[in-house]
């Protein structure tokens, strides 16, 4: 029976290879929404659940449509084939590439689920936090290659500002800790690498995490919330600070990599006292974060 409905397959014409009606060439052609299992990249430490791909190339103008079986199949390949997640983009792009040898060019773009493992401050109580991680790879036919790792974290903020005005009227300077505002915050954090990826997401999570006022727990027993907003009010962070703070670590963690390009964050204030949130956010590239980096004169 199955040979039969391949014989159909093989003496029917495939049209993806007509004339196309208009000779408009496509720089962008493929499947969105590609979902799939990344758990087999789980650690100790962290447990990926699924992720969901954009993948394309491009096509000539002579031809009429991309051959999509060719994209999932390569796509599905990759899974059990990549050792590091961080690679995972990379290699669907090149496989998708060598799969549409009419194409010059390979994108996917890659958003996925993990959790993190840990333990509150005082308690050790187990603790589970959610992230997210996104993986951009650009593939071309001569070789060149770009690639993009980022993740996305939830922590606390707190205000200086809304901390110095507190001091003033309390007229407190005991281990000048003074009560102030404080709310949830997001950062994301992205660097844009000019061949392979040479940064893990456990790094990426670190330094996102120590950019923050402090954590967030999903178990927090009294102490443990004690401790929780005792050290954020020690370290309170405007978004500006925070998306400094995450900008310059990334730099002294990749100081001796030659091929990062360019570095994004996006820091975000769920406002507790505004009916709006607070963000700070913009690429740099790698020259002007060394340039930044250096002492004034």
């Amino acid at each position: 029976m199955q040979d039969g409905w391949k014989a159909v397959a093989k003496n029917s014409k495939d049209i993806q290879y007509e004339m196309p009606g208009s000779m408009l060439k496509i720089k962008s052609v493929g499947i969105n929404g590609f979902r799939f299992p990344i758990s087999n990249f789980s650690t100790d430490r962290i447990k990926y659940t699924g992720a969901r791909a954009k993948a394309t190339v491009d096509i000539p103008q002579k031809m009429r449509g991309a051959n999509m079986s060719r994209t999932t199949i390569g796509l599905t390949e990759s899974l059990s084939e990549v050792k590091r997640i961080e690679d995972l983009a990379s290699i669907m792009a090149k496989k998708i590439l060598a799969a549409h040898e009419y194409s010059l060019t390979s994108r996917v773009i890659l958003k996925g689920e993990g959790f993190m493992y840990t333990e509150s401050p005082v308690s050790y109580l187990d603790s589970i936090e959610r992230f997210n991680i996104s993986e951009r790879a650009t593939r071309t036919r001569h070789g060149s290659e770009d690639n993009m790792l980022g993740v996305t974290v939830t922590g606390i903020s707190t205000c200086p500002c809304g901390a110095e005005l507190m001091k003033t009227k309390l007229e407190s300077d005991v281990e000048k800790i003074t009560p102030t505002h404080m709310q949830r915050a997001r950062l994301s954090l992205f660097i844009d690498f000019h061949g392979k990826v040479l940064a893990s997401v456990d790094d990426l999570l670190d330094i996102a995490y120590q950019s923050m006022s402090g954590s967030v727990y999903s178990t927090l027993k009294r102490a443990d919330e004690a401790f929780v907003i005792y050290n954020s009010l020690r370290n309170t962070k405007f978004v500006e600070d925070i998306y400094r703070y995450a900008i310059n670590t990334i730099y002294m963690k990749l100081a001796m990599v030659s091929n990062v390009r360019a570095i994004y964050a996006r820091a975000e204030s769920f406002e507790s006292i505004h009916g709006y949130n607070a963000i700070a956010s913009g690429w740099l590239d790698w020259k002007s974060v060394e340039e930044s980096m250096k002492p004034s004169k």
